[in-house]
């Protein structure tokens, strides 16, 4: 799901839910779109699936009504119309209580890939945007400025919270991708009712973090050796296509504890397996560009080829643990 990039769209079903005033405003059907529409949802249902924070989530329980509701939908298209205004009342009613959570438009969104068939249930909150009034009377003209409650996030934003549901069969190792800010919180467990699972990307995203971590905390005082941990890791990801945990602890660390440590560290955050796959399109784009922070005072934004490339940069190793970070035959420069 997280490799889709064109998608059509079929139906969409609009919904407001007014929490202020414990309301439900339902369309009568679903909404005809037109060129605008349809990029509207098209984009954000595109920035969701790619979204770096969106997880693999799966369905728990039998008596799970979003999972039930998605599932009729997918057997009989015929279903469609009244299982939305159902997901949407099922929503409305898991933010009753939510104290924090705002009133929001809820768009049920029935979409094809090359992937197959799909659901996208997105949540957008109310935001505040200023518009101008104009007021005629028989002998003057006004326009002045106000504020409307009632805006929605444009293109270049994102839905508040979103579910991405893909067919569902028993054989899935995931049902879902799920965007949402509170991992712990109403929409995954309330209302989606998810168990989430790791996949190559989240493991993949965890292993580079962790890692890091551990570097800051391990190699505190010793400039050259978190260096050189950190190269290791960097090639390890760009050259490979499963890491091995037992065999990065055994190659870094000469102390067994901290070998310990260090695994025990990747299978506190879920990585249970003892090779981890490598998501390449993730590393590729991620480790496209390396950014230093020097002794809390300097800042160095460089690409990894730039990196490596030893007539352009250079790490020197002192001996003592310091190292020298040396740009070289620099042509020109400029000061922002």
């Amino acid at each position: 799901m997280r490799k889709i990039n064109e998608i059509i769209i079929n139906h969409v079903f609009l919904s407001v839910l007014d929490k202020d005033n414990n309301t439900i405003i339902f369309n009568d059907s679903e909404m005809d779109l037109n060129e605008e529409t349809y990029e509207y949802f098209e984009k954000h249902i595109l920035k969701g699936l790619s979204d770096e924070e969106a997880k693999t989530a799966k369905f728990t329980g039998e008596q799970n009504i979003v999972r039930n509701l998605c599932k009729e939908v997918f057997e009989d298209a015929d279903t469609y119309l009244e299982n939305s205004k159902r997901i949407s009342q099922y929503l409305f009613k898991c933010i009753a209580n939510e104290e924090k959570e705002l009133s929001g438009d809820i768009a049920v969104c029935m979409f094809e890939s090359q992937q197959g068939k799909f659901l996208a249930i997105l949540k957008f909150n109310f935001t505040d945007a200023y518009t101008h009034y104009v007021k005629q009377t028989e002998d003057t003209m006004s326009v002045s400025i106000g504020k409307s409650k009632t805006g929605l996030p444009g293109l270049g934003q994102k839905a508040a919270k979103a579910l991405f549901v893909r067919e569902i069969k028993e054989h899935n190792d995931y049902d879902m991708l799920i965007l949402d800010k509170q991992k712990d919180g109403y929409f995954s467990q309330s209302f989606a009712k998810c168990t989430f699972i790791l996949d190559s990307r989240e493991n993949t995203k965890t292993f580079h973090k962790l890692s890091e971590s551990f570097a800051r905390k391990a190699f505190k005082d010793n400039a050259q050796e978190a260096e050189e941990f950190r190269s290791r890791m960097t090639d390890t990801l760009l050259s490979e296509n499963k890491i091995d945990i037992d065999r990065i602890a055994h190659n870094s660390f000469s102390d067994e504890a901290v070998k310990n440590e260090f695994k025990a560290a990747m299978l506190a955050e879920g990585i249970t397996e003892k090779e981890v796959e490598v998501d390449r399109e993730w590393v590729e784009k991620k480790l496209k560009k390396k950014r230093l922070k020097v002794d809390k005072s300097i800042e160095l934004y460089i690409d990894t080829e730039i990196y490596k490339d030893q007539e352009k940069f250079e790490i020197k190793r002192n001996g003592d643990g310091t190292i020298n970070i040396v740009l070289k035959n620099i042509k020109n420069y400029i000061e922002k």
